[in-house]
Parts: C-alpha cells; structure tokens; sequence
C-alpha cells in the first residue's frame, strides 16, 4: 500500500502517461552501472547494480526504484568500506527484494546476499563462501519461498567449480553444492524445470572454454551434463527451460570469427544440441539475458559494435523461436554503452546497463524502457544526478576450521559472539553458546553434516555446513 501511494504520487508530479517510453541515465561522478531491472507492475521498477559515486567505499550496491515514467523514485547504497557489488536482483513473492553479488568485506571475496524490504531497508545481509575467491551470479526464488544462488567457487590449489547454495527466507543456509571437473568451471545463470533445475555456465580455462549446461533433479544429483563448443572461448551468461522442455543458451562466442559474438543455442531436454546461432560476424558482439515471449520468440540483451552510434551500443535482438534473426535496436551514443539486464513490461521491455555517453561522468547507469517493437518514442536522453547516500551496515565474517572435524573446531573472527549447531533434522544439538575467537569449541558429535550458526544474542551472521567423520 506505501509503495503504490507513493508511485501515485511520483507519478502526477512527473505527468506520466501510461505506455510511455524513455530513455534514462542515473548516477554522478564515479562508477555507476546497472546489472539487473526487474518490473514489479503496477508501473514500478526496480534496477540493481554498484555505485563509485556515493556510500562508503570504493563500490557499493547500487538499488534504485523507478516509476513507469522513468523517474527515480528513491535509491539506497548497501555497503560497507570494502567492495560490493551486486549482479542480480529477485523481486520475492512476499514483495521483498533480494540482490545477489559479492564482497571483499572479510579479506577474499565472498558471495554475498541482501534482503530488503520494498523500500531498499536491508532486512538482513550475509556473506558466504571458503577460504578463496567465491561469487554469486544469479539466483530464482523457488515455491516455498527458499533463494536459491548460482556462482563460482575457487579453491587454492585446485581450480574453480560450479557453486550452488539454498538458503532460507531468513538467508540460513539450507544446502551448498559444487560441481566441477577438468579445468574451471563457473556458473553463470540457473533455472528451474518440471523435475529440477538447470545450470549453464563454462568450462576450461580463460583462453579456451566451452559453454556447460548441467541438469540436476530436485535432489541436486546430476542428470547430465554436456559442453558445446571448440577450441576457442565460449561461455554461458543466461538459460531458459524453453516451452517444449528444452533449453535455451546465451552468451559469447570466438568460435566463428576473430571478433567476439554473441551466442544463442538451443538444446532439447536431454542436452542434445537442437541448433545454434552466432551474432556479429564483422566486429564485436556480445549476448547477457534474454526471454522466450509467448509466441515462442526469444528478445536477448546485449552490446553490439557492429551498428549504432559508435564504440559499443546497447543491443536489444529478437528472434524467431528457432533463432533466425528478426531486428535489432541499438541503444548509445558515440563512447561504450553496454546492457546486461533485460525484463518484460506490460507494454514492452526493459534494458539496463552503463553508459559513458552520457551522464555526470565515468559510467552512469542507462535504464531504457521500449515498446513491445523495441522501440522508443524519442532518441533523448532524461539525466537524474543521484551522488547516492549511504547507511553503512557491517558484513560479519567468520571462519570455521577444521571442516570436515571429529567434533572440534575453532571460529575465527572479529569478536566474541555466540555460537549454535543444528543437526541435519533441525534439532538444536548445542543451544546458543558464548565463543571466543580463537578458542577450540568441543561438541560430542555423531558423524554428520551440521550446520553451524555464528552471531550475537538472536542475530545470526553467518551460517556454515560442517561436516563431522568419524
């Protein structure tokens, strides 16, 4: 009810008329760009990214909501001294808002989670991850209300693997996986299907990865999985399970061509490979989300040099349900302009991005609203400066170790806290216990997997699986 006043509100002062179409910059002076854009309805948006122009370091999570006319109804900075950066963002069932990213609060990055009200008021916020880099790229919401997050796992030594954690609707750790093999694998987008899920991603190395499509069954086992490509780079940014069971791939490609392209594939349910389409051919060209609309047709988001008014432009494809190309609209002007978030509106789409053609300066975030053809009313540019402010809340890390144990372990960190274990039931094995950094914490333990909460008084930090052997 507050956020629908409130969009009346902004609204009439903006003189907004239904349909409209627009293109719009927000930022000021340092780094801004957009990852995400989601339509919530009722004519009110939601676009997430990072900020160099305000808040309290270097980068911060970037949330801002629009109206349907494109004006900024309000915007918050989530963060703290160190960098976060968020690269998707979940509008939940319940209205609540959940951003995907990472952050380097602890030392090593970490993937990170934040839940807000429909406000931008963070609701709680946590980091998970090892003892190396982690990142969260994607995640969906399932039935229950439970988040589910997709990313990239290292481990020293060993290389990278595909990275799945579940957490609850309070961000409590329900189960992690990983999913790895020759090479580096990094997962980039999931999604769910009829009897489980689908990850897609790469595999191989920097120079020289194919795309990976992985199916799992509800109990995250693996049905198959299958690479597509050569002996060049490709990789997987975003996944659909299409209308008739099968799935559909974006991403980039050196494949054909000495220039980068974009990529689109599409399989059947078995991961048998149904066609496959590249774009660009004459200069580079890149593909990052897209839709399957109801007629079957997909609308991919991207960036293009291959047309536009110069350097890289935003690039918003359609084509035909078995991928032959429909039209193209661009979007930029003479510097980079590059869009990475795509959504539907009730009369056409969303693309969001960054911009260095337009702005206070650096990369702005360009946020572009279109008809159901792609197309917008007018070529001008709408600036809002927003030098954004920021309420710095802190992301406790803590470490656990040894895992796997025998029942003994030490939790390192930044304070003193409390401590409790809950056993694979969800029976509370050790109630909530004063530790103190440093000190080895001594349970009676079956062999099992457990998980363990740090925190203060009912404030939880972090939560992590261990796994005690025998």
């Amino acid at each position: 009810m507050i956020r629908t006043i409130l969009y009346c509100l902004c609204s009439l002062a903006a003189g907004y008329s239904q349909g409209q179409t627009w293109r719009n910059v927000f930022g000021a002076y340092g780094q801004d760009e957009a990852r995400a854009v989601r339509w919530v309805g009722e004519e009110l948006i939601m676009v997430a990214g990072s900020t160099g122009s305000g808040g309290a370091g270097g980068s911060d999570i970037y949330l801002l909501a629009l109206d349907g006319a494109g004006s900024r109804l309000w915007s918050v900075a989530i963060g703290t001294t160190a960098i976060e950066q968020a690269s998707d963002l979940l509008v939940a069932s319940d209205g609540t808002l959940v951003i995907a990213g990472s952050s380097n609060a602890g030392g090593d990055y970490d993937g990170l989670l934040v839940k807000t009200d429909p406000l931008g008021q963070v609701i709680w916020q946590y980091t998970y991850g090892g003892d190396d880099w982690d990142f969260f790229r994607e995640l969906i919401e399932l039935p229950n209300g439970d988040v589910m997050a997709v990313g990239q796992s290292f481990v020293e030594g060993v290389g990278s693997e595909v990275w799945l954690v579940r957490v609850d609707a309070d961000g409590m750790v329900l189960s992690e996986h990983f999913y790895g093999g020759l090479g580096e694998q990094d997962g980039h987008s999931l999604c769910t299907t009829v009897d489980g899920f689908a990850v897609a991603g790469s595999s191989g190395t920097d120079d020289a990865s194919d795309v990976l499509l992985i199916r799992l069954d509800p109990d995250m086992n693996v049905v198959w999985s299958h690479t597509y490509g050569g002996d060049s780079l490709q990789v997987a940014y975003d996944v659909l399970n299409t209308t008739d069971g099968g799935f559909s791939v974006v991403g980039l490609t050196h494949r054909y061509s000495v220039f980068e392209e974009g990529y689109h594939l599409k399989t059947d349910g078995d991961g048998v490979q149904q066609w496959e389409r590249n774009w660009g051919q004459i200069n580079d060209q890149g593909a990052y989300e897209h839709l399957q609309l109801p007629t079957g047709e997909f609308m991919t988001i991207g960036y293009t040099k291959t047309s536009g008014g110069g350097e890289r432009d935003m690039f918003l494809l359609k084509s035909t349900e078995g991928g032959d190309f429909m039209f193209g609209r661009t979007f930029g002007g003479g510097e980079d302009d590059v869009a990475f978030g795509l959504d539907r509106t009730d009369t056409g789409f969303l693309c969001a991005g960054w911009t260095l053609s337009y702005g206070a300066g650096g990369r702005d975030v360009l946020v572009v609203r279109t008809d159901d053809s792609g197309a917008t009313e007018t070529q001008n540019i709408g600036t809002a400066f927003d030098p954004v402010d920021v309420e710095e809340r802190a992301i406790h890390r803590h470490r656990i170790h040894p895992n796997p144990c025998r029942g003994e372990f030490t939790i390192t960190g930044a304070a003193g806290g409390t401590v409790r274990i809950v056993d694979a039931n969800g029976r509370a094995v050790l109630s909530p216990a004063r530790y103190t950094p440093g000190a080895l914490v001594q349970v009676d333990l079956v062999p099992g997997l457990y998980l363990v909460e740090v925190g203060t008084g009912a404030a939880v930090w972090r939560s992590q699986l261990v796994i005690v052997g025998e």
